[in-house]
């Protein structure tokens, strides 16, 4: 059997799905009244998010996805996402402090600050691999 390889740009978009699977459970979960096909979705959604990084993770571990250039960038990128959790963060907490919002608001700032930072991880990893930083 051959070796399908993968785009690593492609590969890092891949691992935002289960970051917005994240986002529709937690928008399911703020849903007031009972709805039962609805608690059949939320359990659908948390378990293909469950199942897609089982599937990322076992697929990494039996591939060489990343080489040793590809690692360096993702060092970078994840040195410069991490400056922008702390500023994100920053942000969302002093809006729920000086603005009163509810805890389901503030759930909105993280899970949504989750996904931003997982699309922007891909974007900034695909910019610095295409220039070769």
């Amino acid at each position: 059997m051959k070796n399908k390889t993968i785009n690593l740009s492609v590969w890092m978009f891949l691992k935002a799905i289960p970051a917005a699977l994240l986002l529709i459970y937690y928008w399911m979960c703020t849903i007031e009244g009972y709805n039962p096909v609805l608690r059949y979705i939320h359990a659908v959604t948390l378990v293909m998010a469950g199942a897609i990084v089982w599937g990322q993770i076992s697929y990494a571990k039996k591939q060489k996805i990343f080489d040793e250039f590809a690692r360096e960038n993702l060092k970078t990128t994840d040195s410069i996402c991490l400056k922008i959790a702390y500023v994100l963060m920053v942000v969302a907490t002093l809006a729920c402090v000086f603005a009163d919002f509810s805890g389901i608001i503030a759930g909105y700032f993280v899970v949504g600050g989750i996904l931003l930072l997982t699309i922007l991880r891909a974007v900034i990893f695909a910019v610095i691999d295409k220039k070769g930083m």
